[in-house]
């Protein structure tokens, strides 16, 4: 630093050069480390960064981040100073919480309350919401804050509050209503906590940032993890000085969805981003395809002073056993057939992908044809749902009319219910992605749940957001409620295990985190039974394949978190279609290859069969209600799919896709995306889009009309 001393707390050359540089890092000379002021005293602190202020005046420190760099531990500093709360005070004002806490959650907010700014990690089930409300309550009573925002999805807005109420005074309440009562409830509140949702900063994010909150709390925050959308934009635009995430699965697939959330966290943490994957990626052909995630330690490292993970392994003495089954189902034949029917255009896709990227239409198709052999696996009334379910629904569900359907989990369901609910008198949660499947495994279990006096609800995105609360509190409260039926609607944020201590996937899901995110709603602290977990596995189909694919992304996230070697190799690409492949690799080897003379498959762009597609389109994988449909009601009677063929001219998915063929997308070197398209398409895609957001629109107003 230019031969700069300060006294007898100066820095040595060699530790200078530890802090600006990293050991093993490939950068220049000259270029600040990431976090160099991680192990610092105050004084030390102070002293290197007048050091390096006087390094950059005399221009011997040259980096172009430097000044942004200089302005961000300024507000270090101004952060570290607000949180600054004698021992004394802190003790008494924790003493004054609801709940006593446990060590490694008092653990996390002291690290809190020694930085503001935190990704707390923890293992979903271990309290994270206690814990952000144990830091508020803290802060607040210090007189250190003033206004708290809690962003959560929507359907746990009701659930923070009554968490937050087991363990602070600090006054909490919902943001809700229509924009004049929402705007009514930040004007009037000075102090406290609101709880709002995602969707509400669409609207009302002028409104948050005039109401200026002194922390917030974002919830479930993987909703950030994806950089281009609206709704991260909206929130990384909360310029709020305490900052806490929570999330049990900061990274799902890939790295740069771990540096979305850090932006809002730290932004220095991971930075440059751009540097991230040809710093750790681990690439089989030098480029493409990834095969592993190297330097795991620096990642942590880098991680280590920002973030707080805590795995159930590390606490198992104070959680309740957990004990998990598969179950496995054979197919009927009739059911193998029809699952077995879509296989050689799923090789063929993919074989096409190994030598050119697949278009739009392509890649549409083959995402249609691994979700319809999932539902096959299912079982084949829900595959011909819209045509059985009219002719069985007013049935007795005895069990050969069940087995009829060609559906055997429904089978293997009633005995799951007979023998948790009826024989041992537990309180069950039923998971699946598909609305349908859930319609289903209702009216199968009706009859059992009938002859033990007990009755089941649906927690799913066709139900109102207060219908939804009102059967969790029932589900709680009513002994006879003994069933809840959910769609991963259910799956994030919602505490069961006051409630029932079993849990029944009905399907194996692609990503072993949504698996995880459903078994926590029961087996987390507070669980005083042991948690049963069961997985309805069909054999011999692409559920009981992806298993094995699913191992990697497992690796890197373990490897990442909670592991301590340096590199983890994939056994598998973590490209999506390279995981398709490795699911499907023997039909791919078996396809049957083009004969010399027949059509180029490269040229080929295969129809989307408008069977399938509205087959898709039902399949509720969100819980959410179909536009034009209230949600809560019905499902609208069953039409059936016209004669046409799917090319034919009139057919509307035809006419859409030949539209879109038309449209170029480019991305030029300095960044901008162009659109091009001829005019008649463009004035068509117009006119169908305006017609959609009207539609959309109808939705919405209906949606808040529904809250009110």
């Amino acid at each position: 630093l230019g031969g700069i001393h300060f006294g007898p707390d100066a820095l040595t050359v060699p530790q200078a050069r530890r802090l600006l540089v990293p050991a093993g890092d490939d950068a220049p000379p000259g270029t600040l480390r990431a976090d160099p002021m991680a192990d610092l005293t105050e004084r030390q602190r102070k002293l290197l960064l007048t050091a390096i202020q006087l390094a950059v005046a005399r221009k011997r420190l040259r980096d172009p981040a430097v000044d942004a760099w200089l302005r961000h531990e300024d507000e270090v500093g101004e952060r570290r100073q607000l949180l600054r709360i004698p021992p004394g005070t802190r003790k008494r004002i924790a003493d004054r919480m609801r709940l006593q806490l446990y060590p490694y959650q008092n653990e996390a907010v002291d690290r809190f309350l020694s930085t503001g700014r935190m990704l707390l990690a923890d293992d979903m089930g271990l309290g994270k919401t206690i814990q952000a409300a144990a830091i508020a309550h803290i802060l607040h009573h210090a007189g250190r804050i003033g206004r708290i925002l809690v962003i959560a999805p929507a359907s746990l807005k009701a659930q923070w509050v009554r968490e937050w109420r087991h363990v602070t005074d600090v006054p909490i309440e919902i943001v809700e209503g229509p924009p004049k009562l929402r705007r009514q409830r930040y004007e009037t509140t000075d102090t406290g906590a609101l709880v709002a949702n995602y969707e509400q900063l669409f609207r009302d994010l002028e409104l948050v940032q005039a109401w200026a909150p002194d922390l917030v709390v974002l919830d479930e925050a993987q909703r950030i993890k994806n950089w281009q959308t609206q709704t991260a934009r909206l929130v990384k635009r909360i310029d709020a000085p305490l900052r806490l995430v929570l999330t049990g699965t900061p990274l799902e697939n890939r790295l740069d969805e771990l540096a979305s959330i850090m932006d809002w966290v730290d932004p220095y943490v991971l930075a440059p981003k751009w540097r991230l994957a040809a710093a750790h990626g681990v690439y089989a052909d030098g480029k493409r395809e990834l095969v592993g995630v190297k330097r795991l330690d620096v990642l942590r490292t880098r991680l280590a002073p920002v973030m707080v993970r805590r795995r159930r392994a590390e606490i198992l003495d104070d959680l309740p056993e957990r004990t998990d089954t598969v179950v496995p189902v054979a197919m009927t034949e009739a059911q193998r057939d029809e699952h077995d029917a879509l296989t050689p255009d799923i090789a063929r896709l993919v074989r096409m992908a190994r030598r050119r990227p697949l278009t739009q239409a392509e890649f549409l198709r083959l995402m249609s044809l691994l979700t319809t052999q999932r539902i096959a696996a299912n079982g084949l009334a829900q595959l011909r749902f819209e045509s059985i379910w009219p002719s069985v629904q007013d049935l007795p569900p005895d069990p050969s009319t069940v087995e009829s359907l060609s559906s055997p989990k429904l089978l293997h369901l009633r005995d799951l219910i007979e023998a948790l609910v009826v024989d041992q008198g537990r309180k069950v949660v039923v998971f699946s992605q598909w609305r349908r499947a859930l319609t289903l495994a209702h009216w199968a279990v009706a009859d059992v749940l009938q002859r033990a006096g007990a009755r089941a609800a649906f927690f799913t995105g066709q139900e109102s957001r207060r219908r939804r609360n009102q059967n969790v509190v029932e589900f709680h409260d009513d002994p006879d409620l003994r069933v809840l039926f959910c769609t991963d609607a259910g799956g994030v944020g919602l505490n069961l295990q006051r409630a029932a201590s079993a849990c029944i996937n009905f399907e194996l899901p692609w990503n072993p985190a949504v698996l995880e995110q459903r078994v926590a709603r029961l087996h987390r602290l507070g669980q005083g039974e042991p948690v049963d977990v069961f997985l309805l596995v069909s054999q011999g189909s692409i559920e009981e394949r992806i298993a094995t694919c699913l191992s990697d992304k497992r690796a890197m996230f373990q490897g990442l978190f909670d592991g301590d070697s340096d590199q983890v190799m994939f056994d598998t690409s973590g490209r999506f279609l390279d995981v398709v492949e490795a699911v499907v690799e023997a039909d791919v080897a078996d396809a049957v290859a083009p004969e010399p003379g027949d059509a180029d498959p490269d040229a080929i762009e295969p129809p989307i069969d408008p069977h399938v597609e509205r087959l898709v389109d039902a399949a509720d994988e969100t819980g959410a209600a179909r536009p034009g449909q209230r949600r809560g009601a019905p499902e609208p009677a069953p039409r059936h799919a016209p004669a046409a063929a799917a090319g034919a001219a009139g057919d509307p998915v035809a006419v859409v896709q030949r539209m879109l063929q038309d449209v170029r997308i480019d991305t030029r070197p300095d960044g901008p995306v162009r659109v091009e398209a001829p005019a008649e398409t463009a004035r068509a895609l117009g006119t169908l889009l305006g017609a959609m957001a009207q539609l959309l629109g109808q939705a919405a107003a209906r949606s808040e009309r529904d809250d009110r």
